[in-house]
């Protein structure tokens, strides 16, 4: 599965591979404080050399699980193996306090900013400070609409369409609710755009088979706040639910509280994103149809090879594998859109070979030989 979706990635950035380079190196993850399972070593394509280049990195919220976890330990490693700097700050899911973050990144002399924004319309006053600073900027994961930044995140709408197929090969007919993440996210709408591609009814409409009796936005995608979403929608509808699309793993654990509070958990279908412990463990238990996975090891790694070349003076618009992508707000974006996975059932050892979860977290409470993996 690595190698696979490497090999996919490593054309993207093709041009690095003819530059002068450090010969490369590898990011891992093992078993510590982090948490991260032991997993096999991912290889990093050979990376232009960056020596002395310091990246900023302004998180919007540490705290959320797969950052730590995941994209910042292969940032860093690729970052390291172009010789280049890494410092970061994180936002704490404040808005200001990113823009004050961004701006103390630049007076520290990055040469490259990575950005994952909180709010994409309040952080564009800190991309035009970037701007004016010669500083390009790598809008991470999440978009943010101006056409002088790199926009590099997975399909989001692939992954709210891989969402409600999965869900749809399973359930389709009833009572539906859509728990959507933050409105100041662009990837929102995006997720739900996929959906309706998929064949779920678009916002504010129904059909003969489906009804949407519930759908809200979610305030910092947070699971307590889902919670209390799950719980009002369900009294306002006398429990009548029967599926769920969450946007998020996250999410979903909050809708998971409300349904077990109401005996209904493994009775209503469930979906996320991102591959969470927690929601990956539902999926082996059947509590959750799918969770669509984004290695976010190759995003942080098509970050690191970006900011490497982006160091180097490369501009925006000629890295290999740019194509452009044209915004909510009718602004044509220079992007890089890596391919997810859909995890069920039937495919839980994807996961397993790939070291993102480990066994015992993956089969916890799972009758053994009920489920692929465990």
């Amino acid at each position: 599965m690595i190698k696979r979706r490497l090999g996919a990635l490593v054309p993207v950035f093709a041009v690095v591979l003819a530059a002068c380079s450090t010969g490369g190196g590898t990011a891992s993850q093992s078993a510590g404080a982090s948490g991260a399972p032991a997993a096999p070593t991912l290889p990093i394509p050979s990376v232009v050399a960056a020596k002395d280049c310091k990246v900023g990195v302004s998180w919007n919220n540490y705290t959320e699980e797969r950052w730590a976890k995941w994209d910042e330990p292969a940032i860093k490693a690729t970052l390291a193996a172009a010789g280049a700097q890494y410092i970061s700050n994180d936002a704490k899911s404040s808005a200001e306090t990113q823009k004050t973050n961004v701006t103390n990144l630049i007076s520290q002399g990055v040469k490259v900013l990575i950005i994952l924004a909180q709010d994409g319309t309040a952080i564009k006053t800190s991309v035009a400070e970037a701007q004016q600073a010669g500083i390009p900027v790598i809008a991470y994961d999440r978009l943010i609409d101006d056409p002088s930044t790199f926009y590099l995140t997975f399909d989001n709408k692939g992954v709210g369409k891989l969402m409600a197929q999965e869900l749809l090969k399973v359930w389709s007919k009833g009572n539906l609710a859509i728990i959507k993440g933050n409105k100041a996210d662009a990837n929102a709408d995006f997720l739900r755009a996929g959906m309706t591609e998929a064949g779920i009814p678009d916002v504010g409409q129904s059909t003969a088979d489906i009804k949407i009796v519930g759908e809200t936005y979610t305030d910092d995608w947070k699971a307590s706040n889902a919670q209390t979403e799950m719980e009002q929608i369900l009294t306002s509808n006398q429990n009548k639910v029967d599926a769920v699309l969450s946007e998020n793993d996250g999410m979903a654990t909050g809708v998971t509280a409300a349904l077990q509070s109401q005996g209904l958990a493994g009775k209503v279908f469930l979906t996320g994103q991102d591959g969470e412990k927690a929601a990956l463990n539902r999926v082996a238990l059947g509590t959750q149809v799918v969770s669509v996975w984004k290695d976010s090891r190759l995003l942080g790694i098509a970050a690191g090879v970006a900011a490497a070349q982006l160091c180097n003076g490369t501009k925006i618009d000629a890295l290999t594998g740019v194509s452009k992508f044209t915004t909510p707000g009718g602004n044509s974006v220079s992007a890089v859109q890596l391919a997810p996975d859909p995890i069920t059932k039937n495919n839980l050892n994807d996961v397993l070979i790939a070291g993102w979860i480990t066994k015992a977290d993956l089969c916890k409470g799972v009758t053994a030989g009920s489920v692929n993996g465990c």
